[in-house]
């Protein structure tokens, strides 16, 4: 659940304990491209069962098992969208033969002619500290600042960073679940900042929300029947006989049974909760969704059906995704184009080719420096790794922000001008 900065530092602290302390190490984990970093042997286990154990590099390079060569077919790896243009399905294994299919990009669905879907500019979001004993403003946490981009229908902009850099905030912000202090979000040209909350309800249903955790996201008192077509009555989008068959289509077009409706959250396994989080946001039919960290909480094998599902949905409705994703390997698979945030800012802004085969911020250097590699040939490797903290976004009261630069590297690809806090220091020892 760690941001991949935050996640290699952990994976480099254990491998240095390891040595110093002649530590052993037993590691549960569902990331295939951890397993490959840290893993002298490996046991694969399903339903129970060991099936498959044996040395890493092993497992990795000569799968016995359908079920591990699934597993393994599911791993994004950084580097394999290389040379294709557009965003691609991940190979689906049958668990049972380890037969594969072909995986195939998805279709151009972006619509260039057409005025972008959605259009963010100069967004502000800042959430003010109070103390004392007249509460006055001490200070603000400057969340979202300045942030602008465009997102066209059937495009998806994958919005990347570390834990804290207000990504989430931006797509909240953007759907006004929180308020923004300032900017436009221009939702098919209707600004939806300036809306009454009245015309906001009824603008929401072109965009919708899904969210990290699927079991949070849905009532565990209301059947998943019910909660699908609860959009649908409150918008008085369809009646209740209507809303039953609507549930039914929706469901059977996420890849779930139509009978399913009558049961309850808890009956459902992760992945199928997603599923269902899906559906419910396709209920009105929207232009617009924000998938926060939709992926991110999913075990390897399903988080690459969750996106299978989303990419075949946004090529036949022609859905405008923002992704916010802190997993830089399943954005390289499914984005057009990305936008990497630090401190609430955007530093770099390009098409996903750009960003990955060429980045230019020492920020989105250091991000893809930290993705794990599923290479076990490459374990004893030292990679490096920064360990300073994402600093903090709290400002004092009086704080201005500074006006900020960009320069353009390639067509649509353009890098914040950065300062000397990111240019490399010289390192210095101690002697004791």
């Amino acid at each position: 659940a760690l941001d991949v900065t935050i996640q290699a530092q952990i994976l480099e602290l254990i491998k240095q304990l390891q040595h110093e302390e002649g530590m052993s190490v037993l590691f549960i984990t569902h990331d295939m491209g951890v397993v490959a970093e840290i893993a002298d042997r490996t046991v694969v286990m399903y339903n129970g069962d060991e099936i498959e154990t044996g040395p890493t590099e092993n497992i990795f390079a000569s799968p016995q098992k359908p079920y591990t060569k699934a597993l393994l077919s599911a791993v994004p790896r950084l580097g394999s969208m290389e040379g294709r243009m557009r965003p691609m399905r991940f190979p689906v294994v049958d668990r049972t033969t380890g037969l594969s299919d072909v995986p195939t990009e998805t279709p151009d669905t972006v619509q260039a002619a057409e005025r972008p879907v959605l259009e963010v500019a100069g967004l502000t979001t800042r959430f003010e500290i109070r103390s004392g004993l007249l509460s006055s403003v001490k200070g603000r946490v400057h969340a979202v600042e300045n942030v602008s981009f465009s997102l066209k229908a059937g495009e998806t902009l994958a919005l990347v960073g570390e834990s804290g850099c207000g990504k989430s905030t931006t797509g909240r912000s953007v759907l006004r679940l929180v308020e923004p202090l300032s900017g436009s979000v221009l939702l098919d040209g209707v600004d939806v900042l300036k809306l009454s909350q009245g015309e906001l309800r009824e603008q929401r249903k072109r965009m919708q929300m899904i969210f990290q955790d699927p079991f949070a996201s849905l009532n565990p008192r209301m059947n998943v029947g019910a909660a699908i077509a609860e959009p649908l009555l409150i918008n008085n989008l369809a009646s209740r006989s209507e809303a039953r068959d609507k549930v039914a289509d929706l469901l059977k077009r996420v890849g779930l049974l139509p009978d399913m409706a009558s049961r309850f959250p808890h009956e459902f396994s992760g992945g199928q909760r997603q599923r269902i989080c899906i559906a419910r946001a396709l209920a009105v039919e929207p232009r617009l969704i924000v998938a926060d960290e939709a992926v991110s909480a999913l075990d390897v094998s399903v988080k690459a059906q969750v996106v299978n599902l989303m990419l075949d949905l946004q090529a036949r409705m022609g859905l405008g995704y923002l992704f916010i994703s802190h997993d830089m390997a399943v954005v390289e698979r499914v984005s057009h184009r990305v936008a990497v945030m630090y401190l609430g800012e955007i530093v770099e802004i390009g098409p996903r080719e750009a960003i990955f085969g060429n980045p230019q911020h020492p920020y989105t250097k250091r991000l893809l420096a930290a993705v794990p590699i599923a290479d076990p040939a490459r374990r004893l490797q030292k990679r490096p790794v920064s360990n300073d903290e994402i600093k903090s976004p709290i400002r004092p009261a009086d704080y201005v922000p500074p006006v900020r630069q960009y320069r353009e590297v390639s067509p649509g690809h353009a890098v914040m001008i950065w300062g000397e806090e990111w240019e490399a220091k010289p390192v210095i020892a101690k002697v004791a």
